[in-house]
């Protein structure tokens, strides 16, 4: 798959290089940048946003380390979640047809005024291994 005109022309999608050092001093176990992504919102509420659905497109980068999994649309951590916290267990993680890897879950996970459901997808050849990843407890991928 290919990586997305954003990522090819200006590196829009990589891995903040700040936050770069920091992952490998985790053990950067896999990662993948400039992938397509997505994200989809239904019945969503949180201060000063409603939408009854809605469906937002970006660059993005996924991945996971020894400590925690992180996911970003541009250089915006969406997900970054330890490995070991109960709430990475209640991510619904699935494969989509075409190379996708949907992590699903309520917005109120994260955040306490938010309501409704997200579903944060990335397309990458790397999609099976990633559910594999999250699927596994830290430190132990399948």
């Amino acid at each position: 798959m290919s990586k997305t005109i954003l990522y090819r022309l200006f590196r829009i999608g990589r891995i903040p290089p700040r936050l770069r050092p920091v992952l490998e001093s985790e053990g950067l176990e896999l990662w993948d940048e400039g992938i397509p992504g997505r994200t989809v919102l239904r019945h969503f509420k949180a201060p000063g946003r409603r939408s009854s659905y809605r469906v937002e497109r970006f660059s993005g980068s996924l991945a996971v380390t020894g400590r925690r999994v992180i996911a970003f649309a541009y250089a915006r951590a969406v997900i970054n979640v330890p490995r070991d916290d109960a709430r990475l267990r209640q991510i619904e993680v699935a494969l989509v047809k075409g190379g996708w890897i949907e992590l699903s879950f309520d917005a109120q996970l994260f955040h306490d005024d938010w309501r409704g459901s997200i579903r944060l997808g990335f397309r990458t050849p790397l999609a099976p291994r990633f559910r594999d990843h999250l699927a596994a407890p830290a430190g132990r991928p399948r």
